[in-house]
């Protein structure tokens, strides 16, 4: 599971920004957390802020760093690292991006990143320790770098041969040594870490449907939850049918809606999704990710997760991470919202609810209600956020 994310000089994030998914000491909706080892996990982060404050650069933060780590081995080592370092200043051109993330997974707790600029990746580092409640456990170092000079801990020398087998070959300065040993290792601890890593998905309000194509016709499991979801929200609409058809272009999907009709009960109509409802397009494009996340685990990242949803299914949404009988592998989400529809207590806790506010010189700051030491569990969050009295709102004077 996901525990903390950390990072800096990305876009509008100039400082160190962290986002925390241990939970807090606050006790409501303790059964909603997710117990790892005695330590209380959150499996939902909500995202609040003005347009335009960073809402959407705290996700592709994440994405970058997960990305980075999936793909490093197919970047052209000629070119330029892709970084997104913070604009506004001449001094953060010049700075390193830095990318923290801490992971659990079985027993121990990995903590893992690096630091970049376009020409190389200048540190990374891999650290774990045993992660378990109340347990002062010492660190122990996988390896570390600097530069080009790498230096395993003393339990995992092996890990230096495989690395060796890339830098006697070509030049490893744009190639991050988690990456490159672990698409040699069948099993074990970097191969684990990396599988987590691929499981994380990032969707955009805009997306193309393609991804939920796939998954509906490689899943059987997911595809009937698909339609007896859609099917709740709306009892016309009886089910998606997905065709393959062959093209010029080459092959082709014709998606349709499955709807009764009015003059033979027997008889359905298969309606062109393109002339279906926005909203039911919108469950097409993210539900089956949704549901998939729930089935496998991992982390997802929804941007603008109540566009064009109604209340109460964006509420389903959430409620289904912290059903335990739904949520069994621990899966985590983490969205943007406008809606304040739940920015309340009987919804979300103070520690998942976070804000974002940008000041006058275009820095974007992360926190959480749980830094309102004040604030009681029964107080009106939505009116309070609503009023300025949390920051994060437009013209804040």
């Amino acid at each position: 599971m996901l525990l903390q994310f950390k990072f800096k000089n990305y876009k509008c994030f100039y400082n160190e920004t962290c986002l925390d998914l241990v939970a807090t000491q606050e006790k409501r909706h303790i059964e909603s957390t997710i117990n790892v080892n005695g330590n209380n996990i959150l499996p939902v982060i909500a995202v609040h802020g003005a347009n335009a404050s960073g809402k959407s650069s705290l996700l592709e933060a994440l994405n970058y760093m997960f990305s980075f780590i999936k793909y490093s081995n197919k970047m052209d080592i000629k070119n330029d690292l892709p970084i997104n370092p913070f604009l506004f200043s001449q001094k953060s051109l010049n700075e390193n991006s830095e990318y923290e993330v801490s992971i659990a997974l079985g027993s121990f707790e990995y903590r893992y990143g690096f630091s970049l600029n376009k020409n190389q990746i200048d540190e990374e580092w891999l650290y774990l320790k045993k992660f378990a409640l109340n347990t002062r456990a010492k660190q122990k170092i996988i390896f570390e770098r600097t530069k080009n000079q790498i230096t395993f801990g003393k339990l995992y020398s092996k890990y230096e041969k495989t690395w060796n087998l890339f830098s006697n070959d070509i030049n490893t300065e744009k190639l991050l040594v988690l990456s490159s040993i672990a698409i040699k290792e069948e099993k074990d601890i970097l191969r684990d870490l990396y599988d987590y890593i691929k499981k994380f998905d990032f969707r955009i309000e805009s997306e193309f449907k393609k991804s939920s194509i796939d998954i509906l016709k490689e899943n059987d499991a997911v595809y009937g939850k698909f339609q007896k979801i859609i099917n709740e929200f709306d009892p016309c609409l009886l089910g998606v049918n997905i065709e393959e058809v062959e093209t010029n272009e080459g092959k082709m999907y014709n998606i349709c809606g499955i709807h009764k009709t009015i003059d033979d009960a027997k008889k359905n109509l298969l309606l062109p999704l393109h002339l279906e409802s926005n909203g039911t397009i919108r469950i097409f494009n993210i539900m089956p990710t949704i549901l998939k996340n729930l089935e496998m685990g991992g982390v997802l990242c929804i941007d603008e997760m109540d566009v064009k949803l109604h209340p109460l299914l964006f509420k389903k949404i959430v409620n289904m991470y912290m059903d335990k009988s739904i949520n069994k592998n621990n899966a985590q989400l983490i969205y943007t919202a406008h809606s304040t529809f739940l920015f309340n207590s009987n919804d979300l806790r103070r520690d998942e609810l976070y804000l974002i506010d940008k000041d006058k010189l275009g820095i974007s700051k992360l926190y959480s209600l749980s830094e309102f030491r004040n604030l009681r569990v029964d107080a009106d969050y939505e009116k309070k956020y609503l009023t300025g009295q949390f920051g994060a709102i437009p013209y804040d004077e």
